[in-house]
């Protein structure tokens, strides 16, 4: 059975501004604007702009239409109020567009999981929590935002990588840096704690871990590990907060020692060698001059580049050939096996038995 609303269920999305209404009442009654505006008392200008829309009828205009034209002062405010909140309707929906679009770009439900978001639906209050997350004061901002971290983005293309995911990865690492009050950088002091974080490789996780924060932090480096976000592919980041003070964060994506290892050597390359520039390293980027500086580095650092190089040319194929030289250079066999593999020396299927997997702490 069909049914009909009640005249006062029904609401137009649409309104006229008053001064439509007006212009027809001058063209009913043959007036010029400038006959009419003598008659109102009104300026021929004031009467041109409510006609054009850009002025409202106040309640002092609605009183002089009323005399002037017998429609009363009410349904003139009236006409006027329908048309304000018609127009405050469809910026607020513009606005929510708006919002929408600038939320449908971030990686909104890892953000909630992760303690940054609330955990809401209402799309005013995720905005205005991404924007403090962000540091910007409207979401035009977000790609200033994006800009103030200049980071040197080593990217894959063969992944489908976002900036704004990558941006939101290392803003939970920032926030975490922050929070442990470094010291200013002392480059001396990085130089004796990666010394001293080598020995550690072949020690386990809830040993080495700890140490290696706190050997970072006296030297004014936060070492942040953040669990990876969709639509990026970083292994780990170098960068610098506050022009002295310097992040590693890794994502710990490959859970295995071996890209543990070298992301944190290739990462603390950076940090040594390109000193107040900033980096992001995803999975299968393709190298250039400082990314190929930070693997040299990170070779010499953990095994020695020209040990490695003999090594290789003996054609290692067998664990207990591995084992042999990373006994003799002090280093765990798991991060041999990766380097060969990364060089090509052996296949990336082989020895992988000799590797040590990682899994995350709840």
């Amino acid at each position: 059975m069909a049914t009909v609303a009640k005249r006062e269920d029904w609401a137009p999305d649409w309104a006229t501004h008053p001064g439509e209404h007006l212009a027809e009442y001058l063209e009913d009654r043959g007036w010029s604007q400038a006959e009419f505006s003598r008659l109102a008392d009104m300026s021929p200008k004031h009467v041109s702009t409510i006609i054009n829309g850009t002025n409202p009828v106040t309640a002092e205009t609605a009183l002089k239409l009323e005399r002037v034209l017998g429609l009363k002062a009410s349904i003139w405010t009236g006409l006027q109020a329908k048309w304000e909140l018609h127009e405050a309707q469809a910026a607020n929906q513009q606005i929510l567009a708006d919002a929408d679009n600038a939320l449908s770009q971030f990686p909104v439900r890892e953000l909630k999981e992760r303690g940054v978001l609330p955990a809401t639906t209402d799309t005013a209050r995720l905005l205005n929590s991404l924007l403090a997350f962000f540091n910007v004061g409207s979401q035009h901002a977000f790609d200033a935002r994006l800009g103030n971290l200049a980071v040197h983005h080593r990217q894959s293309k063969a992944f489908d990588t976002n900036h704004y995911h990558v941006a939101a990865w290392l803003l939970l690492g920032e926030q975490k840096a922050r929070q442990m009050h470094l010291r200013a950088f002392d480059g001396s002091r990085f130089a004796d704690a990666v010394h001293e974080i080598r020995k550690l490789t072949t020690t386990e996780p809830e040993f080495f871990y700890p140490r290696m924060v706190e050997l970072c932090r006296s030297a004014g480096v936060a070492l942040v590990l953040e669990k990876p976000i969709s639509k990026t592919c970083l292994f780990g980041s170098a960068r610098w907060i506050e022009g002295d003070r310097a992040i590693i964060q890794m994502s710990l994506r490959m859970k295995s020692n071996d890209h543990f290892w070298w992301t944190f050597f290739h990462e603390a390359a950076h940090i040594t060698l390109h000193k107040g520039r900033a980096f992001a390293d995803d999975k299968g980027g393709e190298g250039d001059g400082v990314e190929d500086e930070a693997d040299s580095w990170a070779e010499e650092k953990l095994v020695g580049r020209a040990k490695f190089a003999a090594f290789k040319k003996t054609n290692p194929r067998s664990e207990m050939a591995v084992k042999a030289f990373a006994q003799q250079v002090e280093i765990h066999p798991g991060i041999v096996v990766g380097m060969l593999q990364h060089c090509g020396a052996i296949p990336y299927r082989n020895l992988n038995g000799l590797k040590v997997k990682f899994e995350w702490a709840e």
